[in-house]
């Protein structure tokens, strides 16, 4: 069985990442655990208590929210419910979820976004991502569908992995979802004349992922912001697909960190190991 780990900091946005990521497990018939990357709240104290001087432990005396598993599993109802399990990486926070996800053989890493952009996260994403096998998908905080219709790679056609193909049309199945390859050529590189792209595609790449809603496009255009804006609002993009340290996933971590003008990206990111 698949299994989504989801990164659980006590925030809003991870608590929405958490319940996008049981309706993927559901469609995808994987199993969800929750990394939890900060102290969970203890049991409240009354302060009479405190005040009284009892020898008791500094607890918080705010009440405890009902914890996040609790929540996905109230609302875990159909035809598959995913089963859920917690482990807590609190102390080298990186170190801890880098070992579980390889050892355990984990199929995608959720984690909840709170900014625009890929890479605008307290947790050292780029460090963990340099480490382990499988994707990582970021989830805007605001970002309000379920499911997937359009979901698209963005790569050099040159350059394009069928390992990533593969795992798209795997995860774009249980939606019947478009899987678009998109071409945006690198930096420095000359653009692939037309009828030579789709010889590539048809002959190299469609036959060989064997997914009958995988399509193609090959644009002209340079620059990364009006790409992504274009993918999002006039191609209906829901899941933009990069590779890690590989060309245009450059240029979106690049422009995030403020080196230029914002990406604002509203719909989730998958990015790739290199």
């Amino acid at each position: 069985m698949k299994t989504i780990l989801v990164i659980d900091d006590g925030s809003a946005s991870a608590k929405h990442a958490a319940h996008f990521a049981l309706s993927m497990a559901q469609q995808a018939e994987a199993s969800l655990v929750l990394a939890h990357v900060y102290p969970l709240k203890r049991p409240a104290v009354s302060r009479e208590l405190q005040l009284a001087g009892q020898n008791i432990p500094e607890y918080d005396i705010t009440e405890p929210t009902q914890d996040l598993s609790a929540q996905l599993k109230l609302v875990a109802t159909g035809a598959f419910v995913p089963p859920i399990d917690e482990f807590d990486a609190l102390l080298d926070t990186e170190a801890q979820l880098i070992s579980y996800i390889n050892k355990n053989n984990i199929w995608l890493v959720i984690k909840g976004a709170t900014k625009p952009g890929p890479f605008d996260t307290e947790i050292k994403i780029q460090s963990v991502l340099n480490r382990i096998t499988c994707p990582l998908m970021l989830i805007p905080e605001k970002y309000d569908r379920q499911g997937f219709k359009q979901v698209i790679y963005i790569a050099d056609l040159r350059y394009c992995r069928l390992s990533v193909l593969h795992y798209l049309a795997a995860l774009a199945r249980p939606y019947k979802a478009n899987l678009l390859l998109t071409h945006l050529s690198a930096k420095g590189l000359p653009h692939i004349e037309q009828n030579y792209a789709l010889s590539l595609f048809n002959d190299e790449i469609s036959t060989r992922v064997n997914y009958e809603q995988l399509h193609f496009n090959n644009t002209r255009e340079r620059d990364v912001t009006r790409a992504v804006d274009v993918m999002t609002h006039t191609m209906n993009a829901d899941l933009l697909a990069v590779v890690h340290h590989r060309f245009h996933c450059e240029e979106l971590a690049a422009e995030s960190n403020g080196s230029s003008v914002p990406v604002q990206i509203t719909i989730p990111v998958i990015v790739f190991p290199y």
